[in-house]
């Protein structure tokens, strides 16, 4: 299993200070980061091209011209050849870090290229750079999917939000307690999240603890939060039917990208499929004949083969004589992009009656209410079909043999949103 960093290299020259030959950079854009790496090597400005006409077209050089030498005395071709060499290993770097699923940081390619090319500048061990450390090995030795990396991220940057020069040290039950109440009063986080991010902490403390980095009495913190009930939100019949209905034109959606995630999320809602699934999902793994897919589970790497409803066979065929890349069977979106994109189809659709969320914050119960479709993410199409298939007399463990879940305990939230199940089940009293 493998993801695509998609990249952008651009060469160019940074002046140097009473110097005639300027510095040659490598500017690097991922994943919208941008970052500049210096190669290095040099070249006086006027012996730089950027851009030629060829056959009456600008087409991008950038490149040393022909014939001309630096003052050190290499060859443009010396010069080029060693540019190309730093472009290919950071393709061939992007490429490692894909298979394994994992985005890196700027500052990690910048450490890497730095090694191979450059003089290698040794850090001091700080409690980030072990932090950093911890999600290289772990992330490693545990096979941690893309979306495992991303919520360590988060918890290195509200730990960093906490306090920049933070250590071990302050870190301690006592700290654990200052940074508890930062989570509150400053990132804003409700008790859930907060509980979360204080479970990560934890992890990433017994990790160290467990390889000599961390000696504290950190363990004494064990002061859960009171939460409220988990508020799954899902569609109702009436609302999936909305959006489904919903006739896109040019003026609306030029370049039929709303159209694409409302496709992909009533997909979702007809199969329980994750946005990372359905990105997966190529037309080799459809069985036409049997209106079946076989998909890996993403998440769990289990493989689960699901029956499909004639709503999901005709978004497939809708599509069946596209040609996508990867053979995609479906025009999904990056997960970022479906999820503003879904907001949008909903304000479209009429989705704007009130909904009222309530979470704890600390000891305070608080309520937040937005229009419905404020809350629309592309996973409330997987919250969607388990609900409607529980409230359809859907035995759970058929639900989660479709959906990949392991423990039962992660249907019992949607209990509480099956209103229209409980009036049926009173009704059929005698």
């Amino acid at each position: 299993m493998s993801i695509v960093i998609t990249h952008r290299i651009n060469k160019g020259l940074v002046p140097r200070k009473e110097r005639a030959d300027w510095q040659i950079r490598l500017r690097i854009t991922y994943c919208g980061n941008r970052m500049d790496l210096y190669t290095g090597l040099t070249i006086a400005p006027e012996k730089w091209i950027d851009t030629a006409i060829v056959d009456g077209e600008k087409v991008v050089v950038q490149q040393v011209k022909k014939n001309c030498k630096s003052s050190q005395g290499y060859t443009a071709s010396q010069i080029n050849e060693a540019l190309e060499e730093r472009v290919r290993f950071l393709d061939k770097l992007f490429e490692d870090y894909g298979e394994e699923e994992y985005t890196p940081t700027p500052e990690e390619v910048r450490d890497r290229f730095n090694a191979r090319f450059g003089a290698v500048i040794v850090k001091k061990e700080t409690f980030f750079t072990i932090f950093d450390q911890f999600m290289r090995r772990q992330g490693k030795d545990a096979s941690w999917q893309s979306t495992t990396y991303q919520k360590f991220r988060t918890v290195k940057k509200h730990l960093q939000n906490f306090d920049k020069q933070l250590t071990f040290q302050k870190l301690d039950a006592d700290g654990l307690v200052k940074y508890r109440d930062f989570l509150w009063e400053t990132e804003k986080l409700n008790n859930a999240s907060t509980n979360k991010q204080l479970d990560f902490v934890h992890q990433f403390l017994a990790w160290a603890e467990k390889n000599g980095y961390c000696n504290t009495n950190y363990k004494e913190f064990k002061a859960k939060m009171k939460t409220l009930e988990k508020d799954i939100f899902a569609l109702t019949d009436e609302q999936l039917q909305a959006i489904k209905d919903f006739q896109f034109n040019d003026e609306l959606d030029r370049y039929h990208t709303l159209e694409y995630t409302r496709d992909c999320f009533v997909f979702s809602c007809y199969t329980g499929l994750r946005h990372s699934d359905i990105y997966r999902l190529t037309k080799v793994q459809v069985d036409w004949d049997g209106k079946t897919i076989s998909v890996p589970v993403k998440k769990t790497r289990d493989f689960v083969k699901i029956p499909l409803h004639e709503t999901a066979m005709k978004i497939l065929e809708k599509y069946k004589d596209e040609i996508f890349d990867k053979d995609r069977a479906l025009p999904i979106l990056t997960d970022q992009r479906c999820n503003v994109n879904i907001k949008q189809v909903g304000k479209l659709c009429g989705l704007v009656e009130p909904r009222t969320i309530h979470t704890m914050v600390g000891m305070t119960e608080k309520t937040e209410t937005k229009e419905i479709y404020k809350y629309l993410s592309f996973h409330c199409g997987r919250r969607t079909f388990i609900s409607r298939m529980l409230s359809s007399g859907v035995e759970a463990p058929v639900v989660m043999s479709m959906t990949g879940h392991k423990r039962y305990e992660a249907m019992r939230p949607y209990i509480r949103i099956l209103d229209p199940a409980k009036r049926d089940a009173i009704d059929k009293l005698k």
